[in-house]
């Protein structure tokens, strides 16, 4: 038995990225990612997007809270969203 909630897509967020510091910058700053991921699925799309092997990555929301790995984006994004974008800033220090 299904219900309209089994076929109905995941929620997506807006997700802005702000480098700081010597972190390189990306061509594309703005995503569209599920609210129903954690928050460690970001950092490894960072990761992976940024081409980093082994360098350090440093999350942040509100330039000053780095959240735990295992938080959800649709939790994050309602405590902690401006102008309807949850906004990450990213460091390489």
């Amino acid at each position: 038995m299904s219900t309209a909630t089994d076929t109905a897509p995941a929620e997506k967020i807006k997700v802005h990225f702000v480098p700081v510091g010597s972190a390189p910058i990306m061509k594309k700053t703005k995503f569209q990612i599920g609210a129903d991921q954690r928050f460690v699925s970001v950092h490894a799309f960072l990761r992976k997007v940024l081409k980093l092997q082994g360098d350090s990555l440093f999350l942040y929301l509100s330039s000053a809270f780095c959240p735990g790995p295992e938080e959800l984006l649709g939790d994050l994004n309602e405590c902690f969203s401006k102008r309807g974008e949850l906004v990450i800033h990213y460091s390489l220090q």
